[in-house]
């Protein structure tokens, strides 16, 4: 069966939210289902998966007429409802109705951090009949790191989420506070929501990496504005001895490299930008431990997570309380958890003792091995099975 897979980022862009749909696009023709993947045009470094078919659509406003800088943000703020993408939605619905004209699709299958992916295929489904599940690894109109230009942007997004989510045949969301949030505000979605969590493809290679002598804290990904947390966990490290360091892959560390600097442990932190996800995979493996730094609300939990219980290595986790990711470390074990505001240096220390003489929280691997990403692309294939009328 062909499933039609609405999705933004989508490879070659970089972000961490192209692990989740590419390794369901990966998984799925073993589980019954051929996608073919509906994006934006767009240019990166990520390798795109191999065998599968990719239509992309235009972005009607190119980045070169934005600009940089503030005047992008000042554009996009006023013109980027639901998101910067809006203008992708016109061509993308045309390139959709394309793609479903020979009738073979089955069902669509739309999967944000971008919602205006899912205005696509709330379009393509009222104009073909098809089931749609529509899938969110973050909240809409809700997600706390959205900033609004005026009032009304912020109630032409509600009207737009509202509008988007009369139809769906399913919603799936990585989180139980993800999916709570939707159905408090849309109580027409109650009874027809999954959990659906990001997880880990033990088919993906780690890199062969070394950090040198003494014990090193690895962070993979972007930080997300969480600088306030990383901060406090850098003036803890500073209490820690000379051996103990940390290095950040995937960002711009000019402002943490200068912050720890001013702490005097300049020299104990390293930063480097992009790697491909195989390297990080490296990193991780090669760590003393690894940080974990959450947003503030209940529904927090990066997808790394996942990766980093699979490398076998202790995790400091900085997490609120409540969060989802406290709830999954309750269940797999694996890490020490504070809060973003508690003080660090005792907590950390204790930690990097413990975890030197091989007592650092490690996975319970049987409980880990429900997030695989076989596993759960089998799920998402059984959701898909039931909503087009086929046995599982």
């Amino acid at each position: 069966m062909k499933l039609l897979v609405v999705a933004n980022p989508y490879p070659p862009m970089v972000s961490a939210g192209t692990n989740r749909v590419v390794r369901f696009v990966r998984h799925l023709p073993d589980h019954g289902w051929d996608p073919v993947v509906l994006t934006v045009r767009a240019s990166g470094p990520v390798p795109e998966p191999p065998g599968v078919p990719v239509v992309r659509a235009p972005v009607a406003l190119p980045q070169a007429l934005l600009g940089g800088g503030r005047r992008r943000a000042r554009i996009t703020a006023w013109v980027g409802v639901p998101d910067p993408y809006v203008s992708w939605v016109p061509p993308a619905v045309l390139r959709g109705r394309g793609l479903l004209g020979d009738g073979t699709v089955r069902a669509i299958f739309s999967t944000s951090p971008q919602p205006s992916v899912h205005l696509v295929a709330a379009l393509l489904a009222r104009l073909s009949g098809l089931p749609w599940l529509a899938d969110f690894r973050d909240p809409w109109t809700t997600y706390r790191y959205r900033t609004y230009a005026t009032r009304a942007h912020r109630a032409l997004d509600a009207l737009l989420e509202t509008w988007a989510l009369r139809d769906p045949a399913l919603v799936t969301a990585v989180n139980r506070p993800i999916l709570d949030d939707l159905v408090s505000r849309h109580p027409r979605l109650a009874g027809r929501t999954q959990v659906l969590p990001n997880g880990f493809d033990r088919s993906e290679q780690a890199d062969e990496v070394r950090l040198g002598p003494g014990f090193w804290f690895v962070h993979t990904g972007r930080l997300y504005g969480r600088d306030q947390q990383v901060r406090s966990f850098l003036a803890a490290l500073a209490t820690l001895p000379a051996d103990v360091g940390a290095l950040f892959v995937g960002i711009d560390g000019a402002r943490l490299g200068a912050e720890a600097r001013r702490l005097g442990i300049g020299d104990r932190v390293r930063f480097e930008g992009f790697v491909q996800h195989g390297r990080a995979l490296g990193y991780q493996r090669a760590a003393g431990a690894l940080l974990l730094v959450n947003g503030r609300g209940p529904e927090s939990m990066s997808s790394k997570v996942f990766e980093y219980l699979e490398a076998g290595r202790p995790v400091f986790a900085i997490s609120p309380v409540p969060s989802a990711a406290r709830d999954l470390f309750a269940e797999v074990g694996g890490a020490t958890m504070v809060t973003p505001d508690e003080p660090m240096a005792g907590p950390l220390a204790a930690f990097v003792a413990a975890a030197r003489e091989g007592r650092g929280p490690v996975a319970l691997p049987d409980a880990l091995d429900r997030y695989e990403a076989d596993t759960l692309t089998g799920r998402l294939a059984g959701l898909l099975d039931a909503l087009a009328g086929t046995p599982s």
